[in-house]
C-alpha cells in the first residue's frame, strides 16, 4: 500500500489545523502522515500527547531553508513543507477546506488506475455562507500527485496563490493530469464558509496583491492556545453534514459506481 502525505501549511488558524487533525483521522485510507507546517513560531504549535501515535508531524519554522531568510511567499513554504514528507503521493490539506472521509481513497486508487502521475476528479465543492454548489476546478488541493513529480517540478514562488501551478499545469501539458476525468464522487470542498474569526484571509482570494502573503498573517490571529488535538466528532459531524445532504439530494446527477463505493459505506448515523 502506498504512503501519503497530507501537507497543511498554517500560519495563526489553530481552529482549522484541529478540524484538519479530525479530517485526517477520519479518513478510510490509513497509510497517511500529516505534515503541519506552522510558521508562527511565536506561537509553536504542538500535539496533545494522544495524538503522539497518530503519524501527524508537527514543524514550528518561520526560516526559508534555501535562503535561510524570512519566507516571502506560500511557495517557499510548500516547497520546505514536503521535505519532511516521506509518501509516495503528496496531497495538499489546505487548513481551512473541506476534505470527506473518502477523499485520499479515492484519489490513490484514482491514481493507480489510470497510470499517469496525477489524479483529479472533473469539480469539487465550493461553499460560501448558506451556498453549496458542485463546480469546474483547478484546484490544487483536488489532486493526488506522485511525490518525485513535485520534487522535481516545485511550486511557484513569485506571488502567494499562484504556488501550485507550477506542478499542476506542467503535468496537465505533459497529458499526465486528465482535467476532466468523471470517475470520481465529490469529496474536496474549496470552503470560503467560515466565519471570520476562523478564517482570517483568504490568500486565494487576494492573488495579484503585493501584499497578499503579509496581509494573510496580519488578519490570522486564531493562534495556537494549547497543544493540537481535533475536533471532537460532533463538530466534525456538523461540519461534514451539508456536503452529505448535497450529495443524498444530487444523487441522480452523480457517477453512481461511485457513489456506492465510497459515499455510502460511510457510518454516519444520521447519513444512513
Amino acid at each position: 500500500m502506498k504512503k501519503v502525505s497530507f501537507v497543511c501549511t498554517s500560519y495563526r488558524r489553530f481552529y482549522c489545523v484541529r478540524r484538519i487533525i479530525a479530517q485526517f483521522m477520519a479518513q478510510t485510507y490509513k497509510n497517511v502522515e500529516l505534515i503541519i507546517y506552522n510558521t508562527d513560531v511565536i506561537h509553536p504549535m504542538s500535539l496533545d500527547a494522544s495524538l503522539i501515535d497518530a503519524d501527524i508531524k508537527v514543524v514550528n519554522n518561520n526560516t526559508d531553508l534555501e535562503t535561510w531568510g524570512a519566507y516571502k511567499n506560500r511557495g517557499q513554504i510548500c516547497r520546505d513543507a514536503v521535505k519532511y514528507a516521506t509518501g509516495d503521493y503528496f496531497m495538499l490539506a489546505d487548513d481551512d477546506d473541506v476534505y470527506l472521509p473518502w477523499h485520499i481513497q479515492q484519489a490513490v486508487d484514482g491514481i493507480e488506475e489510470n497510470g499517469l502521475d496525477a489524479w483529479k476528479p472533473q469539480k469539487s465543492f465550493f461553499a460560501t455562507p448558506g451556498k453549496i454548489e458542485l463546480v469546474q476546478n483547478i484546484m490544487e488541493a483536488s489532486v493526488i500527485v506522485k511525490m518525485n513529480r513535485i520534487r522535481e517540478i516545485g511550486f511557484r514562488s513569485d506571488l502567494t496563490g499562484y504556488e501550485g501551478l507550477s506542478w499542476y499545469t506542467k503535468l496537465r501539458d505533459e497529458w499526465q493530469l486528465e482535467e476532466n476525468n468523471t470517475d470520481y464522487v465529490p469529496s474536496y470542498c474549496f470552503n470560503w464558509s467560515d466565519p471570520q474569526e476562523i478564517a482570517g484571509h483568504k490568500q486565494s482570494g487576494d492573488i495579484d496583491n503585493p501584499d497578499n502573503f503579509n496581509n494573510h498573517k496580519i488578519a490570522s490571529v486564531d493562534h495556537a492556545k494549547a497543544p493540537l488535538t481535533p475536533i471532537s466528532k460532533e463538530e466534525l459531524d456538523e461540519f461534514y453534514k451539508p456536503y452529505y445532504e448535497w450529495l443524498r439530494a444530487n444523487k441522480h446527477q452523480l457517477n453512481q459506481e461511485y457513489y456506492r463505493t465510497y459515499f455510502e459505506p460511510i457510518p454516519y448515523a444520521w447519513h444512513r
